[in-house]
């Protein structure tokens, strides 16, 4: 019985902490208009500059995906890490993300 209680405090306390660590995308609109998180969609990504193409790009689940300009938000994350917002769709035969929104690492 003590073990099942331990067990829901540490679920408990693991669900809060997403909640926590994820709240400060709550708010956050894409610069086109509409939301750019709906509470689960948003993570920290790698980012680099594609020197080939000169472009933005982050990785997201292990696929480097370029960022349209219009997707960048003109704030800084707040935990120094870039971030970005999505969602899948399909290409073709391949379930791909959508970016709606990047928040970049400010300036140090």
């Amino acid at each position: 019985m003590r073990w099942r209680l331990s067990l829901l405090v540490a679920l408990f306390c693991a669900a809060a902490g997403v909640a926590h660590a994820h709240g400060w995308y709550e708010g956050l609109s894409a610069p086109t208009g509409g939301s750019c998180c709906n509470g689960r969609d948003c993570r920290p990504v790698g980012y680099r500059y594609e020197p080939r193409t000169g472009r933005l790009e982050v990785e997201i689940e292990g696929t480097w995906v370029a960022v349209d300009p219009s997707t960048l938000l003109s704030i800084p994350s707040p935990d120094g890490r870039a971030h970005a917002c999505f969602w899948h769709t399909w290409q073709g035969q391949k379930m791909m993300p959508m970016v709606r929104c990047v928040i970049m690492p400010g300036e140090a």
